[in-house]
């Protein structure tokens, strides 16, 4: 596998911040991202035409008879969820880390997680993601965090190897983690400060993560 300079395997340091006054360049970046993460990136981004006029493409007339709800095509069994209660499920998940915010005095982190798990929520939502797949997700992140403290360099590095190493063997190909790394980066747009909350003890290092990245990545469609 070719080699990159991150700390994390999944959540590798250029992963994008939001600017303090989001220009046009960024909103057009945020909705591509978020077409990409509900699989609807087949689509023609409105605000990225706008941006980015000379890249438009032309629409081909949906057939007669068809839906032109791309999301509705993708994730038929989406009625199948519509009373699953997503915002809570994912609020059960994150709501440890906003409590502990709160008890460090850290309002803004607090408001951030707040922010994050209503954002989260939706996202797997529109995506008709599995509560199972969510569930498995962010075990592995709690189970990251069981130690008394944050990992040292020293201990991300050799995780980071460790990690790569497990991935390599299980025959995880460079395309796969370029898979998982861009939708991480888009759920990190859509929602900024995740992948800092949820990175803190060294998850982003974990095979099991990352073939869940890749997993979900491809069932969203991404390519």
């Amino acid at each position: 596998m070719a080699e990159i300079d991150a700390a994390s395997i999944l959540f590798p340091n250029d992963v994008p911040s939001k600017p303090a006054q989001a220009p046009d360049w960024y909103s057009a970046q945020r909705s591509a991202a978020e077409q990409r993460l509900t699989g609807t990136h087949g689509k023609p981004d409105a605000a990225a035409a706008v941006v980015f006029p000379s890249e438009r493409k032309a629409d081909a007339p949906p057939p007669a008879g068809k839906d032109d709800d791309a999301a509705s095509i993708l994730f038929r069994d989406d009625a199948a969820r519509k009373d699953v209660d997503y915002a809570a499920h994912v609020g059960g998940e994150l709501d440890q880390f906003t409590l502990d915010a709160m008890k460090d005095g850290d309002t803004e982190r607090a408001d951030a997680l707040k922010t994050a798990t209503a954002a989260l929520g939706e996202n797997f939502r529109s995506a008709g993601t599995d509560t199972a797949s969510i569930q498995e997700a962010f075990t592995i992140v709690r189970q990251s965090a069981d130690s008394f403290a944050p990992p040292t360099p020293e201990q991300i590095e050799a995780g980071f190897a460790a990690g790569m190493s497990e991935l390599t063997s299980a025959g995880v190909t460079d395309a796969d983690l370029s898979l998982a790394r861009q939708f991480i980066r888009d759920l990190e747009l859509a929602s900024p400060g995740v992948v800092a909350s949820l990175d803190r003890h060294g998850a982003g290092n974990d095979p099991r993560l990352v073939h869940a990245a890749i997993k979900e990545a491809k069932r969203r469609g991404y390519r």
